[in-house]
């Protein structure tokens, strides 16, 4: 009976000495990889090279992290790259919402329901720019000159034919009475490969984030005709109308976040929104925010699951309206 209640005794302090550890729950063991759906240089590489940074700067991992490029087919090369890892918390990658799009448009094999929602990192609204000398002096001579002939300006809009650049494109025509089908766009392969082409004059304008020209802005090499936001960003382009200002009804937000590959753990889940939710509070990513004229728009995994789920009806219909459905 005494040996019974000591054994007892002991099991129940050795489940509590154990009760710390199991709570810590899944962590990683091995390098973390985030991967990239674009070429190196534009705004998304950017996220993922600063989401890195910060993991490893601020020892939020045990592990390292690295950042591997997957580029091709507006993001579906990624895709199918990270549901290789089916199950594994080590690889994450970035995401936008040509995840969306990719999806309702039938482009990748991946849906949005074959990945695992991590995190909404931020939101940009996308910006029309022209090279500085470009004799377009705002967004109304952009609407004039389509008007005029649909195919006269070479726009870029990465990544794909029906990514968000290029929805953004049509989504300005569309607003100007212009026939967004018939347009010329040139798809490209990030927002760092557009600033290239626009600035050796390979193409008249690119449509694509904020983030992707700013520092060209800020050197007075590119200006920004108009932005799809609901209203002015500040910063560099406080001086940027909206479209709505202009008279059109243009607006639309490209948001930024982290998925990870169908069949991670609730575990893996609950570890990165613990390390997400701390990316997002240290003053490097404050500051980045600040920098690259990014909205703050933080999203837990769940929050993101619903988010994913409202914008595949949105994304449908903006879709349909435009004849891009297959």
């Amino acid at each position: 009976m005494i040996y019974g209640k000591s054994l007892r005794m002991m099991l129940c302090a050795f489940t509590l000495l154990a009760l710390p550890a199991a709570a810590q729950g899944w962590q990683p063991d091995k390098p973390i990889e985030i991967v990239v759906p674009t070429t190196p240089g534009g705004g998304i590489d950017r996220s993922a090279r600063l989401l890195q940074k910060i993991i490893q700067e601020n020892n939020l991992a045990p592990v390292s992290v690295t950042v591997t490029n997957k580029p091709g087919g507006g993001g579906a090369v990624s895709l199918v790259y990270l549901n290789q890892h089916a199950g594994d918390g080590h690889f994450i990658a970035i995401n936008s919402p040509n995840l969306i799009a990719n999806d309702i448009n039938g482009r990748g094999a991946i849906k949005s329901r074959d990945v695992t929602p991590l995190a909404n990192l931020f939101s940009e609204y996308t910006v029309v720019a022209v090279r500085a000398d470009s004799p377009l002096k705002g967004g109304q001579d952009f609407i004039d000159r389509l008007r005029k002939d649909p195919q006269a300006l070479a726009v870029s809009t990465p990544t794909t034919l029906g990514s968000v650049n290029h929805l953004s494109f049509a989504l300005v025509a569309k607003a100007g009475g212009i026939d967004p089908r018939k347009l010329k766009a040139v798809v490209l392969g990030s927002g760092g490969d557009a600033v290239t082409a626009l600035l050796g004059g390979h193409i008249d304008a690119h449509t694509g984030t904020p983030s992707s020209v700013v520092r060209m802005v800020q050197a007075g090499k590119i200006r920004t005709l108009a932005i799809l936001a609901p209203k002015r960003i500040g910063g560099p382009y406080a001086e940027t109308p909206t479209w709505t200002e202009l008279g059109y009804k243009a607006v639309m937000d490209t948001w930024r976040g982290v998925i990870g590959p169908k069949g991670m753990t609730a575990a893996q889940i609950a570890w990165w929104d613990a390390v997400l939710a701390k990316v997002v509070a240290t003053p490097t990513w404050k500051e980045a925010l600040e920098q690259n004229t990014w909205e703050a728009n933080y999203l837990n995994s769940a929050q993101t699951r619903k988010l994913f789920d409202s914008e595949y009806a949105d994304y449908r219909t903006i879709l349909s309206d435009l004849g891009m459905i297959k």
